[in-house]
């Protein structure tokens, strides 16, 4: 059985507060809170045996995997097929700055993200080419071992809607929280109807825990 867990990198500017921006593909720094959720996540996985952390190849999701390498003597690999959705034009933006712009087009990505891309960015099917193969490759060269993968919300999110067999727009009715833990195993499940993935079954054992960062304000 092959277990792995899916990471989503500390709070970066603007992930929380009564305004939140979209920050995609611009490379943020962890703020003081995300500094904090990246220690307790590394904590979370001290004592579960880790042969090999994956991350995106933005900051605030390796910075995020080098703390849970550090404890277990092992390297972060970057991978930027686990990059964040490229928002385009709408990166920075919070929702509601992109309605009084682009009310129709957002309109239109809500309802088909899978094939409507913002200005200048990605959509999910874009983000799902690249995203695929990297996922696969992990699954393939780590069979029975133990792996985390730190991410971002929108490439977790589609990732998972990949591997239930859901609509990519139901991707926004999943919460995947700051340093929050997702936890899939393969091999001891059917497949997912339809094929979606290559490769042996898999089952979704728990999303979004976040037990850890109980405390940190």
């Amino acid at each position: 059985m092959t277990t792995i867990y899916l990471v989503r990198h500390g709070e970066v500017e603007g992930n929380s507060g009564a305004v939140r921006t979209f920050a995609g593909m611009r490379d943020l720094e962890l703020n003081a809170r995300g500094v904090a959720q990246a220690g307790a996540i590394a904590q979370r996985l001290k004592n579960e045996k880790i042969d090999a952390v994956y991350a995106s190849t933005l900051q605030r999701a390796w910075k995020t995997a080098d703390g849970i390498t550090a404890q277990h003597n092992l390297q972060t690999t970057r991978d930027a097929g686990f990059c964040e959705v490229n928002y385009g034009e709408w990166e920075g933006l919070a929702e509601a700055d992109i309605l009084e712009k682009y009310a129709d087009l957002w309109k239109l990505r809500v309802a088909d993200p899978f094939n409507v891309a913002p200005p200048g960015g990605e959509s999910y099917r874009m983000l799902w080419e690249r995203l695929q193969p990297a996922w696969q490759g992990i699954v393939e060269r780590h069979d029975g071992e133990n792996v985390v993968i730190v991410a971002h919300n929108g490439s977790i999110r589609v990732l998972l809607c990949q591997l239930l067999g859901a609509p990519p727009a139901n991707a926004r009715r999943l919460h995947i929280g700051n340093a929050s833990l997702t936890e899939i195993r393969t091999g001891d499940a059917p497949n997912v109807p339809g094929g979606k993935l290559e490769g042996p079954p898999l089952v979704i054992q728990y999303i979004n825990q976040t037990a850890h960062l109980e405390g940190i304000s």
